[in-house]
């Protein structure tokens, strides 16, 4: 009878040892860790069912002694029987540990218990209770080790012990058990029953601390997650914020040149593709220099704000509105028509016009001029288009200021 703790104990206490392992050995590589933790683990269980296996057999032998005691065998008998039960399980025990695959040497010490075990039974003749005790504690342990299908191998090695048994001496059936030997046989059935029991409980008691420590480490784990993902989302705002800096003028908030350049190949590339207008509108804030001069830079920065702050109220989602350089302003209008464009220029023009920019208590108003180009008719590259837009521009400016003018070729 092999009362060995099989894979309860493995489950619930293997886990205990391999952390021991983890807290002292460093391994770099998780496929050796694995492997160490595995093989650790079962010569763990190895040991453990040395310790069962001594004491249940220590058990068995004053049990069969007892039966033996009253039957009257010999010295060659008492011989064999200590030699199983007081001398086999330490070879076992020597046998696993010393192997490469521990597990598999115990599950093949199991095999040999069955087998002598028959020997055993078949040797005193078949009494009951004693045949009962050792099949019952070699059963529950290989189911321990395999399910219940652990049972089958179990038999057939019983079954062979019996067979060389019986065919060496022959079939002397005794089913009567010596009532001393049923006594030792239900002390040793139920410590080896009980024993089992209190596995169970420390089992369970251990899981369920895993458990606890399991959902601990899962509630610590969500948290740290997300406190990383929150973190992950500011740094994320934040470069979002870094790039919509770098695209955009400090003093009026429009975007900058180089913005342009990114929004305009883009823009341009698409109404090629789909074959839409885009419209190019050239700002550029007349006499601003006097404004400079005699109300001071600070106040300069106001009406180029207030300029800003036009265009931004009365501009579309597609359109791009930028400072192109000092007093300059460069608006892209995609999909708009050269008519519709001058028009939205036009627009602009009077309500800047009207516009008054208060500094110190005194108004300040001043006028734009603005060029007008349109892709295809005026430009087919970035380039092109730009220096239509500027040439309209100066034209502009040219013929007095304060007017929208479309570019004209020379």
């Amino acid at each position: 009878m092999t009362m060995g703790h099989g894979r309860v104990w493995q489950h619930f206490t293997a886990g205990e040892y391999n952390s021991e392992l983890k807290s002292d050995h460093a391994v770099p590589d998780n496929r050796i860790l694995s492997v160490t933790k595995n093989i650790e683990g079962d010569r763990w269980i190895v040991r453990t069912n040395y310790l069962n296996r001594s004491s249940s057999f220590l058990i068995m032998f004053a049990v069969v002694g007892a039966q033996m005691a009253v039957r009257g065998y010999g010295v060659l008998a008492w011989c064999l029987v200590a030699l199983l039960f007081l001398v086999y399980p330490h070879l076992a025990f020597l046998r696993a540990r010393r192997s490469a695959t521990p597990h598999a040497a115990e599950l093949n010490n199991l095999l040999v218990d069955s087998f002598l075990f028959g020997i055993c039974a078949a040797g005193l003749d078949f009494p009951l209770w004693i045949c009962f005790t050792l099949f019952i504690g070699t059963a529950i342990t290989r189911v321990l080790y395999l399910g219940i299908t652990g049972i089958f191998r179990s038999l057939a090695a019983i079954a062979l012990g019996v067979a060389l048994t019986v065919g060496f001496r022959g079939v002397r059936p005794l089913a009567d058990t010596e009532m001393s030997a049923v006594v030792l046989c239900i002390i040793g059935l139920s410590l080896y029953l009980l024993s089992l029991a209190n596995i169970a409980y420390f089992g369970t008691r251990k899981l369920l601390d895993s458990r606890a420590k399991l959902h601990v480490s899962e509630k610590v784990l969500h948290e740290a997650n997300a406190a990383l993902q929150s973190q992950l989302d500011q740094i994320q705002t934040l470069q979002s914020q870094l790039s919509e800096q770098a695209h955009r003028d400090p003093l009026t908030g429009l975007y900058n040149r180089r913005y342009l350049d990114t929004a305009m190949a883009r823009e341009l590339a698409r109404c090629q593709r789909e074959g839409q207008p885009l419209s190019v509108l050239m700002l550029d804030l007349d006499f601003f220099k006097r404004v400079n001069d005699q109300f001071g830079h600070a106040a300069g920065d106001e009406v180029l704000k207030g300029l800003a702050t036009l265009l931004t109220q009365h501009t579309r989602s597609s359109d791009v509105a930028c400072r192109f350089g000092g007093e300059e302003f460069l608006v892209l209008l995609p999909n708009m028509s050269l008519a519709a464009a001058l028009d939205k220029a036009e627009q602009w023009r009077q309500a800047f016009a009207a516009q008054t920019v208060l500094w110190d208590g005194s108004p300040i108003r001043t006028t734009l001029s603005i060029g007008v180009a349109t892709f295809p008719e005026h430009g087919q590259t970035q380039d092109a288009l730009v220096r239509s837009a500027d040439q309209a521009l100066y034209q502009a400016k040219s013929a007095g200021r304060n007017r929208t003018v479309l570019y004209q070729p020379d």
